[in-house]
């Protein structure tokens, strides 16, 4: 489920419309069955939004987030996967996580920042939002973004968002408050609707992108027949309009009807910071492409951050098989970014690898 859509439940029940409590993973180690970012939100009724990794453990956490809503007051809960339930899930060894777990009811902070979390993810922003463990004087909450914030205005909260570095990917507890980046799905620019383009879109989408479909044909480009997609414009492959806002956060991917096509659009979009930008299309292509390029006047250096041939090589056929190479290529490249920002240089380099060796070599 988006953070966006548990967000809005969560502003939703606090402006009114019931009880709960939100999970948040605040410290992990060893080996979980959830991501770092993970949350869930327990509705009073037994309800569920999100989860934390499913089964014994799952559980447990869903127990204690009934006993937070019936008290009102935020907990911080370990919850350790020993041999037992390391078994049940068929792993070798567990791992610990600590969890905070806070209350969601009727309360006009909590709607206030709750409903801008899901206002800033749905548009695809970035923010800092931080929680106390001690709610004795009201909810401790807060977000931060653009220099704008939302919330308590307790200096301890204020002094941590401050510190909290804008790479950070995971949370960090200390001091009684949780830190936390939370970011919107990223943005995907697919240029040509057709078989391929169709598969990228859909399987971006169902791996968390927020996609765009572009193609100079009306029926390409239709949102009846795209309907997984955000967006759907149609223009000129030669002149892209600045309405596509391509920015340094954008992800793209070049997989037209024709290679004049790609070269019309690598031709605009190579000129500019792209997170991430690859061209559909076998080695002769991209070389033939690159040459044609290299004579417009795009440096060398520009074309060699192109992923062309697109994609993570794994024997790609279909457009469905194409679509997963890509997808899993981009996933590569968000995450091995993340890992940088981090520290975590060897993550990078073993995924760099991975990048710099293969690539799909499927033409549409």
């Amino acid at each position: 489920m988006p953070l966006s859509d548990l967000m809005a439940e969560c502003a939703r029940l606090a402006a009114g419309g019931g009880a709960g409590a939100l999970a948040s993973v605040a410290r992990r180690r060893g080996s979980l069955p959830m991501s770092g970012t993970a949350k869930m939100l327990v509705a009073a009724t037994g309800a569920r939004l999100g989860t934390v990794g499913g089964g014994c453990l799952e559980a447990e956490i869903i127990e204690r987030a009934l006993d937070v809503t019936e008290r009102r007051a935020p907990a911080l809960s370990e919850h350790t996967l020993n041999a037992e339930l390391a078994g049940d899930y068929g792993l070798t060894c567990g791992g610990t996580v600590m969890m905070l777990i806070e209350p969601v009811y009727p309360d006009a902070l909590l709607e206030r920042v709750y409903a801008a979390c899901a206002s800033l993810l749905a548009r695809g922003g970035r923010g800092t939002l931080v929680t106390g463990t001690d709610w004795s004087r009201g909810p401790a909450k807060l977000l931060v973004r653009d220099g704008e914030r939302a919330g308590a205005g307790d200096p301890a909260l204020l002094a941590v968002a401050a510190r909290f570095g804008d790479d950070q990917e995971f949370p960090e507890l200390a001091e009684g408050v949780l830190a936390e980046r939370i970011a919107g799905a990223p943005r995907l620019l697919v240029f040509g609707g057709g078989h391929v383009g169709a598969r990228v879109g859909e399987a971006a989408t169902f791996a968390g992108w927020r996609v765009t479909i572009v193609d100079d044909r009306p029926e390409y480009a239709d949102s009846a027949r795209l309907a997984f997609a955000e967006r759907t414009v149609v223009c000129d492959f030669a002149d892209l309009p600045a309405t596509l806002a391509v920015d340094p956060s954008t992800y793209v991917v070049v997989c037209t009807r024709g290679h004049q096509h790609d070269a019309a659009i690598v031709d605009q979009l190579a000129r500019l910071d792209t997170r991430y930008l690859g061209m559909l299309g076998s080695r002769r292509k991209v070389e033939l492409t690159w040459r044609l390029l290299e004579r417009a006047g795009i440096p060398r250096a520009r074309l060699e951050r192109v992923h062309a041939p697109v994609g993570l090589s794994i024997g790609a056929d279909t457009p469905e098989e194409i679509a997963i190479s890509v997808v899993a290529e981009m996933i590569a490249v968000r995450r091995a970014e993340s890992a940088r920002r981090g520290g975590r240089t060897s993550a990078t380099a073993s995924t760099a690898a991975v990048l710099s060796s293969s690539r799909t070599t499927s033409d549409q």
